[in-house]
């Protein structure tokens, strides 16, 4: 999660005015983040052969039969499962747990985490099932255990408050609470005893010291609590008045894209140093950006990347997909859970990476990608899993990982060639390795004398092999809960994957996923419901659902044209405005408001999944496109104008936003001023973005006119966009031919200007029946940037002609060479109304 907001002022405050107690400010100083050691460093655990069924701390009978049973054992959720013969006295979350800890006047202990946590695991194992730590709980505290993945607003609450209180956060995260849900102390994972190396106190410590205080100085800790939840608030209110009405724009998005710059990782490709996450929304927004300005650093970056991702052991160069992160700059040794909404955005990445480059290599990253999430991930009745554990008996990657003597044994004496492909990742611990490319497939082929597609023919049964041992050995346990908001990014995927490889299989997948949710995953009153599994569904949705689904149907209804899903993407629009709109604020709530909860968010930021709010921008304005409903545009508008101020002040931390606003910029939206064809509108002052558009028979212009800022000195920066026609083409910039006329873009004025940078696009190379040898040309849609300096601006305002000239063709003729020109007059700064 990213949270671009400074947390240390409120913590050093609370510790400030912390009265506990110095045990508990010794608790405090301990290290809290969702990696509570190096990942490697596991040497604290029991040992791995005996933790997975309650063995070691004797939780069977002789029988085999479990000696605790609490009320988990009635949820759905494969994590809370888990929990469900802990000798602790679990609750999920619920008014049942809440009144008994309000009538009883018992803290809360919450213990949030989701099944693919590693760390989480441990807890589990090693502080949960032990019995004698059970009853330190249970007598002291009323114990509630969440899914993050079930209960997202239930987490975000709880992992803002440790990170105010611990300045850190992570996975599992412990949160103690007053019974009126007001968090007191927190931290994330504890182990079963005090750890000295990594000044960490163990569990019991940390319920004794909050025992103490609770019985002891109660009303310092309710008054403390009292204060983190004011914290709470004031972090989640997103749009104070002062700075709710700032308008982003160019200048926004020119700060992302600066700070994707600076962090880009050239060596290796990516975003900083370890730990690596796939930066699929920040590749996304770069490439929209490439496709506008035509900026090849951009696209160098996306491709580096990219590259190296696939190479790295953080893909699954056997089965497919790629797993969670990685634990070292080169993508080589990954923390190894996969999750479904990794593969969903991924596969669209590398697809549309694909489309723009046609990089082969591309393509086959994102098919194996699909093939896997259709191999492993998806129900018989065609909706989405949720993840696949990290770990084996204990053991973290033990499913995936290799030694060369393995490899031999299965391949014989085709090991050789299989070796000289692949190479082997050392983990941090053990003997046993991790498949990487050492470079790509391409450039393998090239070292052995082979083509590409020959030497993928070749691999291909000796990876099938490997594949097939590997499934022979014990399997990670599979998180098969279906999240709505989930697959609706999967069924997108799956349509986008459609529409550009054609492969009816595609469609299939994603229409079928979606029918289940719309068929399955409503109540009574056609809401959304969050979760299903095992024939249970259960849980309203929150906003993020209705908006991720609400993408997925508009990419189904693009890829396959049937009605019907637009129609459902609408119906749901208007139910995610009507539960979750903000009529004073704007933007969406996370949450309906029918269930209390001490604090009600937004939840505005991009991090490993796009937020509710960027994923609404974007489907809304994919809905304006389709239908021209003003509602849509106006409704994406303001929730930019929302978020305005955190867009400028957090440049890290919104890229799907980003991508949404410069989308938003580029459709003509409401909050930029329109400009006819040869009809002057004054009103382009400084920072401000003015469309001006005009038609011909073959090509339609438009562009957007932007002045930083509009004065003596200052850069004029024009945006021309040509939609040429269907059937027709324009000569591209350089020209093929002498005597063929090049497309040119020209500005004048009766005042100074000088050209800085005309930047004409990338032509495409096409074999017309008339010509010989083939000749470079636009079609479709073409983007001309241009930059300009104002040398000197006139007292009024600054009259500017921009003139397009080109020549339209078609198979069969050349239309005479022709203009279009657009004019606006620019108003200087010190010429405001």
């Amino acid at each position: 999660m990213n949270y671009p907001l400074t947390f240390a002022p409120v913590r050093y405050a609370i510790l400030a005015v912390m009265v506990i107690g110095l045990a508990i400010g010794a608790v405090c100083h301990a290290r809290a983040s969702g990696q509570p050691s190096p990942p490697h460093d596991r040497s604290h655990e029991a040992a791995p052969d005996s933790n997975t069924d309650g063995a070691a701390h004797g939780l069977r009978e002789a029988d085999g039969s479990w000696k605790y049973t609490n009320r988990l054992v009635y949820e759905t959720s494969p994590y809370l499962l888990l929990h469900a013969h802990n000798p602790v006295d679990w609750y999920p979350w619920g008014t049942e747990a809440i009144e008994r800890a309000r009538r009883e006047g018992k803290p809360i202990f919450l213990s949030v985490g989701y099944t693919t946590c590693y760390w989480c695991h441990v807890m589990e194992r090693l502080v949960f099932s032990d019995p004698a730590i059970a009853e330190q709980m249970n007598h002291n505290f009323v114990n509630i255990k969440v899914d993050r993945e079930e209960r997202p607003d239930v987490d975000e609450i709880y992992m803002t408050a440790t990170r105010i209180i611990t300045g850190h956060g992570g996975w599992p995260n412990s949160v103690f609470l007053t019974p009126e849900l007001n968090p007191f102390f927190a931290g994330t994972y504890f182990p079963p005893k005090d750890d000295p190396r990594y000044n960490r106190p163990g569990f019991p410590r940390v319920i004794e010291v909050i025992r103490n205080a609770w019985t002891n100085r109660r009303s310092d800790v309710v008054a403390q609590s009292r204060y983190i939840s004011s914290a709470l608030g004031r972090i989640h209110l997103v749009a104070p008045p002062e700075t709710s009405d700032i308008t982003p724009g160019y200048s926004t998005l020119d700060r992302a894209i600066g700070k994707l710059k600076q962090s880009y990782d050239p060596a290796h490709g990516g975003f900083g140093d370890a730990p690596k996450f796939p930066p699929d929304q920040a590749l996304d927004l770069l490439m929209s950006q490439h496709q506008l300005r035509n900026e090849s650093e951009l696209l160098d970056i996306v491709t580096g990347t990219l590259d190296n991702m696939a190479a790295g052991g953080i893909f699954d160069h056997l089965g497919g997909g790629f797993h969670r992160y990685a634990i070292d700059p080169g993508w080589h040794v990954p923390h190894f859970e996969k999750m479904l909404y990794n593969q969903a955005q991924l596969a669209r990445i590398y697809l549309r990476a694909y489309q723009m480059t046609g990089k082969q290599d591309y393509r086959h990253t994102a098919e194996d990608i699909l093939r896997y999430v259709s191999r492993e991930m998806t129900s018989p009745e065609g909706a989405f899993y949720s993840a696949l554990d990290s770990e084996t008996s204990g053991k973290e990657g033990e499913y995936y990982l290799w030694t060369r003597a393995e490899i031999r044994r299965i391949l014989k004496e085709d090991a050789d060639l299989f070796l000289k492909v692949y190479d082997l990742a050392r983990m941090p611990e053990g003997d046993r390795m991790v498949l990487y490319l050492p470079t790509t497939l391409d450039a393998a082929a090239d070292i052995l004398s082979l083509p590409p597609a020959g030497l993928r023919d070749r691999l291909r049964p000796l990876k099938q092999k490997l594949l097939s041992a590997r499934e022979l050995r014990v399997r990670p346990l599979l998180d098969d809960k279906i999240i709505t908001a989930w697959n609706g990014l999967m069924i997108a995927a799956y349509a986008d994957a459609y529409a550009l490889l054609k492969s009816a299989s595609y469609l299939r997948a994603a229409r079928r996923a979606a029918n289940f949710v719309l068929g399955r995953m409503r109540d009574g009153n056609g809401d959304l419901i969050r979760i299903y599994r095992n024939g249970t569904a259960k849980n309203l949705g929150f906003q993020e659902d209705y908006a991720f689904l609400i993408q997925g149907l508009v990419s189904l209804y693009e890829a396959s044209g049937e009605p019907r899903y637009l129609r459902e993407a609408e119906a749901l629009t208007e139910r995610m405005r009507s539960l979750y709109w903000d009529v004073d604020g704007g933007g969406f709530f996370f949450t309906s408001g029918a269930e209390h909860l001490i604090t009600r968010t937004k939840k505005p930021y991009d991090g490993a999944i796009p937020s509710g709010n960027s994923v609404a921008v974007n489907a809304l304005l994919s809905l304006h496109k389709l239908t021209k409903k003003v509602e849509y545009m106006d409704l994406a508008s303001r929730s930019l104008h929302t978020f305005g101020a955190l867009l400028q002040q957090s440049p890290g931390g919104f890229n799907n936003m980003y991508h949404g606003l410069l989308r938003y910029l580029e459709m003509n939206s409401s909050k930029l001023t329109p400009i006819v064809h040869d009809t002057a509108v004054s009103g382009a002052r400084a920072s401000t973005d003015s469309i001006i558009a005009a038609s011909h028979e073959a090509v339609e212009a438009s562009a957007i006119v932007r002045t930083t800022p509009p004065v003596a000195g200052g850069r004029l920066e024009l945006l021309v966009r040509l939609k040429v026609k269907k059937g027709w083409h324009i000569n591209a910039n350089p020209a093929s031919l002498d005597f063929l006329v090049p497309t040119t873009l020209s500005i004048s004025s009766e005042h100074p200007l000088e050209a800085i940078d005309i930047s004409y696009p990338t032509a495409k190379s096409v074999r017309f029946p008339f010509a010989d040898q083939p000749l470079a040309v636009y079609e479709g849609e073409v983007t001309i940037p241009a930059i300009f300096e104002i040398r000197r601006y006139p007292p009024g305002a600054l009259r500017l002609n921009l003139v397009l000239d080109f020549q339209a063709c078609d198979d069969t003729r050349c239309l005479p060479p022709s203009s279009i020109t657009l004019s606006v007059d620019v108003v200087p700064s010190d010429n405001r109304g």
